[in-house]
């Protein structure tokens, strides 16, 4: 069953700002200027896809979250950086396959947009970091 869309735009957008985090916290970690810059860009595309999902929960009646899921403590859990971005993409995955799972049962057609812009957005992100992962510095 298919969740309404301030529910599944609540949890993206939790996820989101916890990736953002977990993004952060690797940019001291990271060993070359390129894959410290691959990170301030998907931590960027992190924050913005929360903040538009909770503005379009707002335009559409609804109540936005701010909350921070745990998935940045999952992250930090990780004791290497290989092992770091190899989770952090599992969490883009996962992101990808909720809006795919739920964006046709979403009524609102600019949220339904939104979720799509969204899930190509991450699929291009969790292409460069794969190839980052693939090709230390």
């Amino acid at each position: 069953m298919a969740l309404d869309f301030e529910t599944l735009a609540n949890m993206l957008s939790d996820a989101e700002r916890a990736g953002g985090k977990a993004l952060t916290e690797l940019l001291d970690l990271a060993p070359s200027a390129d894959l410290r810059e691959l990170l301030r860009k998907v931590a960027h595309d992190e924050g913005y896809w929360a903040r538009e999902l909770s503005a379009a929960v707002r335009r559409c009646g609804g109540t936005p979250s701010s909350a921070i899921n745990d998935f940045a403590e999952k992250v930090r859990a990780v004791p290497d950086l290989p092992g770091k971005l190899a989770l952090l993409n599992r969490g883009q995955r996962w992101v990808v396959r909720k809006i795919e799972e739920n964006v046709d049962a979403v009524e609102d057609a600019s949220a339904r947009g939104l979720l799509r812009a969204m899930a190509a957005a991450h699929v291009a992100n969790i292409e460069m970091v794969d190839r980052a992962i693939a090709s230390p510095a």
